[in-house]
This record gives C-alpha cells, structure tokens and sequence, in this order.
C-alpha cells in the first residue's frame, strides 16, 4: 500500500460517505514487548493503516473521522470485522464493539452538524 485507497462507500442522492486508508509509518510500539509485530510488519505478513472516514455533500468534505494505528494482516480485515460483528450482535443480542462504525457515525455526526450550521446562516444576494 503506497497511496490512499478506497475501502468501503455509501451513497444517496446527496451525500457520499467514504473510508479510505493509507500507510501508516508513525507507529507507537511500546507495548510490543517481544518484537513480533515489529518483525511481522518489517516482513510484510502485517501492514500498519490509517483510516478516514469522510462525508461529502454534494463534493464538499463536510464531515470526517480518523484513526490511525491500525495493524492488520490484510486491511479489508479492519472493515470485515465491522460486518461479521454486526451479524453476530444480530444473531445472540450482545453488542460487539467495532472501531470502523463508529467513525462513520462520528462523522455523519460531524456533517450534520455543518448542515444545521449552513442552514444557520442567513444568505441573501
């Protein structure tokens, strides 16, 4: 992975809703004690991701989340789990945790709020 890359979209008439990831070279390691994950990811087997989550209205950014630190064997696993959790909390009635939801909610939070700021403002020509 060299560049963004678009992982998942969602798309109405208005608005586009978009997760991309990119490398992700400024890692925190401390915690890995035994240096597994350090040599997994100098090997290749991991790869070390951020991810932004944006929302556009008509083609303007008006709303986005990010996280970065992500370490996978393969990144479409970070969104996979978001769907195999969600089907399982469906099947037992548990709620499982997932951190890729909770950005899109984080920023179509963050775009509604500039939508009720634009309708705020009193435009005349």
């Amino acid at each position: 992975m060299s560049m963004k890359t678009e992982m998942w979209k969602f798309e109405t008439a208005n608005f586009r809703v978009v997760a991309t990831i990119e490398p992700d070279n400024d890692l925190d390691l401390s915690w890995d004690n035994s240096g597994e994950v350090r040599e997994k990811l100098a090997s290749g087997f991991y790869e070390a991701f951020a991810t932004s989550v944006r929302v556009y209205m008509r083609g303007a950014l008006i709303g986005e989340d990010h996280l970065g630190g992500s370490i996978y064997e393969r990144p479409a696993d970070f969104f996979r789990e978001h769907f195999g959790l969600a089907a399982r909390s469906r099947e037992d009635g548990k709620n499982y945790g997932s951190y890729f939801p909770q950005m899109v909610r984080e920023a179509i939070g963050e775009a509604r709020k500039a939508i009720k700021s634009m309708r705020a403002v009193n435009m005349r020509a």
